[in-house]
This record gives structure tokens, sequence and C-alpha cells, in this order.
């Protein structure tokens, strides 16, 4: 009588579920315990529902891993995001900033092309800055007058501009209080962006008194000039009528000359306090000097009633005198215009670093726009 024997258990690891690569043929005969005819290696077999049940809680539990895995990943991520970057109020976020650096940008833009449009009227006023100097050194007043017309008109035109730009911008207003206000609301880069625009809009702003200033100081050597050439009129109507005999005449125009050298001369001691003007102060010294040794000989002449005598001898030799003392050329007042348009020259020199100023920002402005950082 044989001994009853169980099959022998699947090797760990092995599914119950018979498949080609695991049969469990290999491991003995099919026991039937209810002898109804049914072995484990029926092909007709099924899982049960508890196989079923297990591979979907198998399966669940797979996708709910990763799941897990993702969302580990994603909170780390976003540690070292928030541990790299600043928080929004800071400015820092480019996404949180976009949509107000896009507006504020094409406001930026818009300011930056009135501003190029400006500095056409800024190269305006240098050129006729530097056309003043020159026209009033030749005491060419024509071309003066025409140079004062343009470049005020340039300076108006400026002034319209920059007032224009620094409203809509609000750059007067700008302080450390309002670029950390705007910081809140715009990236760092955008703002300043913002702050170059207001510099170039506020570097032309002592264009105006700049330029007043060279208008001014050309009006007055322009006026010193006018004076001087009033006096050598005068002089000249009275030497000719001295020449004819008519010295109370002479006198008279004599008296007109010295008027004119008299204002010359006070113009020159304002100019002195400011700027280097001594060839015009002594030629103006020796100018009078002549004129005054003219009216003593014109006078001592009419006393002496045209004899000459030892008062129209000594007379006559204080005129020579002076006259050895008078330049032979015109070269010392061209000098003397010089040296009144030297003062001129700082306001000539402002108005050229002003306007090298906002050409350097445009330049840097049109680099290329920058939007969220």
């Amino acid at each position: 009588m044989s001994t009853f024997s169980p099959p022998p258990r699947p090797p760990a690891g092995l599914s119950l579920r018979p498949i080609d690569e695991n049969d469990l043929s290999g491991f003995g005969p099919a026991f039937d315990l209810d002898d109804d005819g049914h072995s484990f290696d029926d092909e007709d077999w099924e899982p049960g529902w508890g196989d079923r049940f297990r591979a979907l809680v198998g399966r669940g539990l797979i996708r709910v891993g990763w799941l897990a895995l993702a969302v580990g990943l994603a909170f780390g991520s976003a540690g070292i995001v928030a541990a790299a970057e600043h928080s929004p109020a800071t400015g820092t976020r480019p996404e949180l900033t976009w949509d107000a650096d896009q507006a504020l940008a094409a406001k930026l833009s818009a300011a930056i092309r009135d501003l190029a449009r400006l500095n056409d009227d800024v190269e305006s006023l240098g050129t006729q800055a530097r056309k003043t100097l020159s026209s009033l050194t030749q005491i060419n007043q024509l071309s003066l007058q025409q140079a004062w017309n343009d470049g005020s008109n340039a300076a108006t035109a400026i002034d319209a501009g920059a007032t224009d730009l620094n409203n809509r911008l609000q750059c007067a207003t700008w302080d450390s209080t309002l670029q950390s206000d705007l910081a809140k609301t715009y990236s760092p880069a955008m703002v300043d962006r913002y702050h170059k625009v207001c510099l170039a809009i506020a570097s032309v702003a002592p264009l105006h008194e700049d330029w007043q200033a060279m208008v001014d100081g050309s009006k007055t050597a322009i006026r010193v000039a006018d004076d001087i050439e009033a006096h050598d009129s005068f002089g000249g109507d009275a030497l000719q009528l001295a020449t004819q005999g008519l010295y109370n005449e002479a006198l008279s125009k004599l008296s007109d000359a010295a008027t004119t050298i008299s204002d010359a001369k006070r113009i020159a001691d304002q100019l002195a306090l400011v700027t280097d003007v001594s060839t015009l102060e002594d030629w103006l010294v020796r100018t009078k000097a002549m004129d005054d040794a003219l009216a003593v000989l014109w006078q001592e002449t009419i006393l002496s009633k045209g004899k000459v005598n030892s008062q129209v001898t000594a007379a006559l030799r204080a005129v020579n005198d002076a006259q050895a003392l008078l330049p032979s050329t015109n070269d010392v007042f061209q000098v003397a215009m010089y040296e009144m348009a030297g003062n001129l020259t700082y306001n000539g020199i402002a108005i050229e670093t002003a306007k090298g100023a906002l050409a350097s920002a445009l330049s840097d402005l049109n680099g290329g726009l920058v939007f969220g950082g």
C-alpha cells in the first residue's frame, strides 16, 4: 500500500496562477482531493476574486508610491528655489512683475523716443553756443543776434519737453522712498531703467540757465564793444572839428565819447569780479588818458586864442605821450573781446557736457529693453 504524500510546494516567488514559465506539473502528478477531475494544470482555470483584488491593490500602491515620490520632489525643488530667491516684495521674482514691467516698459519707451527728439534741440543749442562765442570774438552782431534767437528757441523747446517728461514720469519726486515703493511692483532691472530715464531728463535741466548766462554775458560783452565803437565815432568827429578850429564843438563831442568810455569801464569793473579782463581795463584807461589830454589841449588853445604858449606846448606834449601808449592796431581790442568771451566759455562747456551726458544716456537706454529682470 502506497503512502500518501502531498504535492511539493512551489518555490518562493512563484505565482499561484498557472503560467507557462511556472508549470507546476514538473513537481509531481496532479492530485485531486475531491476527485472531481480538476487540477492546477487545467488550461481553463482563471484567477479568483482574491487574486484580482490583490493585483488591483498592488497596482494602486505602485501608483500612490510614484505620486508620493513626485510630490516629494516638487516640494524639494520648491524649497531650493525659495532658498535661492527673495520674497515677492523685494521685486526679484520676474514672473510676479512681468505684467507691471510690460506696462512700464511701454511708458519708458515712449519717453525715450521723446528724449531722442529732445536731443535734437540740445544739439541745436550746442551749435548756437559755439556760434555765439565765434560771433562775439568777431564782433559780428548780425550773426550774434541770429544765434541768440535760434538758441533761445531751442532752450525753450528743451524746457517744455523736459517738463512734460518729468510730469509724465514724476521724475521730480524721485528719492529713496519712491525707489523702494517701485521695487514692490517692478523688477530691479526695470526700476534701474526708470531711474536712468529720469537722470537723462535731469541732465538737460541746467541748460536753460547756462544758455541764459551765455546770452547775458555776450550781450554785456557786445555792449562794451558798442561803447568802444561809439567812442571811436565821437572821438573821430571831435578830431575833425578841432582841425577846423571848432574847439568848443570838439570838446562837446569829446564829452560824448567820455560818457561811452565811462560806461565801458563800469562794465569792465563788473566783469573783473568773475573773469580776467585786464587787457580791456588797461585799454580803457589809456583811451581815457588820451581823451583827457586832448580836452586839456583844446581848452588851452581856446584860452590862448590859438596862440602856442607854454601851456599849449605842455598840453601838446601830454597828448603825444598819451598817444604813444595807445595800441597801433585793433588787435588789442580783439584780445579784450576774447577776455570777455572767456567766462562764457564755461557756459559753453556746461552745455556741451549736458549734451554729451544726454547722448550717452540715450545710447545706453537704446541698448535694449529689459523685461522682468
